[in-house]
């Protein structure tokens, strides 16, 4: 029998106890498996501007794929996985592998191979490489995109893959693959032939940058470049520098503070035309866009860490404030959009435009936030320079917003396409009764009142503070009218809560839910309720 220090077979293969590995940038983001390979038919790949320029990324040693030892990730957007050879007894025994990632409107990665045998080994290098182009919604639901016609054009040290998507306004987009060495490249595939020497290393940059309907994406990544002088590096270190330093004697307090400012860091976008105003994205990976409610929300519980958040989302949703009327997106005058799409394959709104309005919240919690940067005494000139938006918002939810003049801001959607349910739990069976049977609309939830009541107070207080007297007097009975209404028609006496809604016939949409919490921030509740309510 053998003993254990004697054993010179092959070692157990180890299991990396990491799931999907995501990447974000901005708009951009990447989902891989430990090991660094984007796989084929899995929700993974490189995307940018809500779309998918790479479905498959694997790469191969020997044939073999890489198995994960570890997975660093130092950023939001940059990360190195190492493993070893699928098959460690053959060729490639005695090396390992790097991959370092970073991602940012494309994507930049330099793969190593370090060898620590005492001799010269010889070893193919495959990447395997899929580009589908498919549409943010389409990977997310796990269903197929729009029929593409594909082109590619091959050189020694670049792949250039085209497609086309037929239709009213054709589509063309691309995807540019370029190697800092040449090998033998095929439609999907690239193959090197590697020598590395005793204890040496050998060194390959991929760099992959897209086109979308003709016009590059600029990449902020490329091979050569100082990864420290670029855009999301610098924009990093001014985060982290400008966040707020927490000490205390529970380390887990500490990391998890760490850990959040990181993480709203990462959640951070900009826009081209106004980079001056970062803005917050709904959630990665799939949200990674400007949702009005969402954006809203996490503004204003930022406001300490940072209320120069709070200024960016406010400027950034009232430049896209809705001016017409228009059913088959939502949009109305003075309402505040639900979410921004780069590209729309028939998922929200139609497929001619990039925002659908459908939010019966984001409105409220526009003026809301405005209101509470002034209570803060901050942004004064910002402030000053969204009031008139913010009165136009007021003047939605008074009109638009009222769809039957009873005073609560109600929703229905205007749009097959559309949502149907408008508030923050916006899935299609959200709003019931207790017996489980659905709400009909127009709806009107209970929080939504609380938020309208919260704004109508905010304006008053800009009102009050500009000696406009008439104006503050106006929106202070708005509020107490709607307050008494919603106490009178939402209290459920019998239950001793609020109803979740009133539905299309006014009738209180008994369930018992967690949206009357959202009535006591906002101070809706009349006191003698709330500790009702609380409990």
């Amino acid at each position: 029998m053998t003993s254990p220090w004697e054993w010179n077979g092959e070692s157990h293969r180890l299991r990396v106890p990491v799931g999907p590995v995501t990447l974000v940038e901005g708009s951009s983001f990447a989902i891989s498996e430990a090991n660094g390979d984007i796989r084929p038919g899995a929700a993974h790949g490189l995307f940018m501007l809500d779309a998918r320029f790479l479905s498959g990324f694997a790469l191969r040693i020997g044939g073999h794929p890489v198995e994960p030892l570890c997975v660093e990730t130092p950023t939001p957007f940059t990360a190195t996985f190492f493993g070893r050879p699928g098959d460690p007894t053959g060729a490639a025994s005695g090396i390992c592998v790097f991959r370092h990632r970073h991602v940012g409107h494309g994507m930049l990665e330099e793969i190593e191979i370090r060898s620590y045998a005492r001799r010269a080994l010889d070893l193919e290098l495959t990447i395997e490489m899929e580009a589908d182009f498919a549409s943010v919604f389409a990977v997310k639901e796990g269903r197929p995109g729009h029929a593409r016609t594909f082109s590619v054009d091959i050189g020694e040290r670049v792949l250039t893959v085209d497609a086309r998507r037929p239709g009213r306004a054709e589509r063309r987009d691309g995807v540019c693959i370029r190697f800092s060495e040449p090998g033998r490249l095929s439609a999907q595939r690239a193959v090197f032939h590697v020598r590395v020497g005793p204890r040496a290393s050998w060194r390959l940059s991929v760099d992959v940058t897209g086109r979308i309907d003709g016009t590059a994406v600029p990449t902020h990544f490329s091979s050569g470049a100082r990864i420290e002088e670029t855009v999301p590096h610098r924009r990093l270190v001014d985060w982290r520098a400008a966040m707020p330093r927490v000490r205390s004697d529970r380390h887990e307090l500490d990391d998890a503070l760490t850990r959040t400012a990181e993480d709203l860091g990462a959640l951070r976008i900009v826009e081209p035309d106004h980079p001056e105003d970062a803005i917050i994205a709904a959630g990665a990976p799939w949200f990674m866009t400007v949702f009005g409610r969402d954006s809203l929300w996490t503004a204003y519980m930022a406001l300490l860490a940072d209320p120069r958040l709070a200024i960016g989302v406010l400027r950034t949703l009232a430049r896209r404030q809705g001016e017409v009327s228009d059913p088959s997106t939502e949009e109305a005058p003075g309402r505040i959009l639900h979410e921004v799409r780069h590209r729309v394959d028939g998922a929200l709104g139609s497929d001619r435009s990039a925002v659908y309005y459908g939010s019966v919240d984001a409105t409220p919690l526009f003026v809301i936030l405005l209101g509470e940067l002034r209570r803060w005494g901050l942004g004064e000139a910002v402030v000053q320079e969204l009031l008139p938006a913010a009165d136009r918002a007021l003047a939605w939810m008074i009109g638009y917003g009222d769809r039957d003049g009873d005073g609560f801001v109600e929703y229905e959607r205007a749009s097959a396409n559309g949502l149907v349910n408008q508030g923050w739990k916006d899935s299609w069976d959200a709003i019931t009764f207790a017996d489980g049977s659905l709400a009909d609309g127009p709806i009107a939830l209970c929080e939504v009142q609380g938020y309208a009541y919260a704004a109508f107070i905010a304006r008053a207080h800009f009102a009050d503070e500009a000696g406009d007297e008439e104006t503050a007097a106006r929106y202070r009975e708005r509020a107490a009218d709607l307050r008494v209404a919603f106490n009178r028609d939402f209290w459920l006496a019998d239950r001793g809560y609020y109803a979740i809604a009133l539905d299309g016939d006014k009738r209180p949409v008994d369930a018992l839910a967690s949206n009357m919490g959202h009535c006591l921030w906002s101070g809706i509740v009349d006191e003698h309720r709330a500790p009702a309510v609380a409990a």
